[in-house]
């Protein structure tokens, strides 16, 4: 089963790492976060995310199931790390082409341009002509 790295196209802004069966698949699962159509991926090869540092056992502790308002622990996702292969993508250190969920994706509507502040406005001078 294929892992991607998804981003938004105009920002760039990392969305995740998801592992799906297929390119449907993987808009399910990255519907469930964001606007897929706002969306661009590219397939990761081998690799993963580790931890180098020390890490939490698994299972982490979830905290008291009958307690709705009990703490569970957080992912550890500080101590964590790409592969190698992973790493130079996310970096941009490796030549990738980004496919776009959509062909033709929407762009963002422009902003309005910001009205001026009221004040003093510019004063233009004018020569008078000469009759002749």
């Amino acid at each position: 089963m294929p892992a991607y790295l998804v981003r938004i196209i105009e920002t760039r802004d990392l969305v995740g790492i998801f592992v799906a069966d297929d390119e449907d698949d993987l808009e399910l699962v990255v519907d469930e976060c964001t606007d897929v159509p706002d969306c661009e991926y590219v397939e990761l090869p081998a690799g993963g995310v580790m931890w180098e540092s020390p890490a939490k056992p698994v299972p982490l502790d979830p905290g008291d199931p009958e307690d709705d308002t009990s703490q569970i622990e957080e992912f550890p996702w500080s101590g964590a790390s790409l592969t190698e292969a992973w790493w130079f993508i996310a970096y941009g250190r490796a030549e990738v082409e980004w496919t776009p969920f959509e062909e033709d994706p929407p762009r963002p509507p422009r902003p309005e341009p910001r009205p001026r502040p009221p004040g003093s406005g510019r004063v233009l001078q004018f020569r008078k002509r000469r009759a002749t």
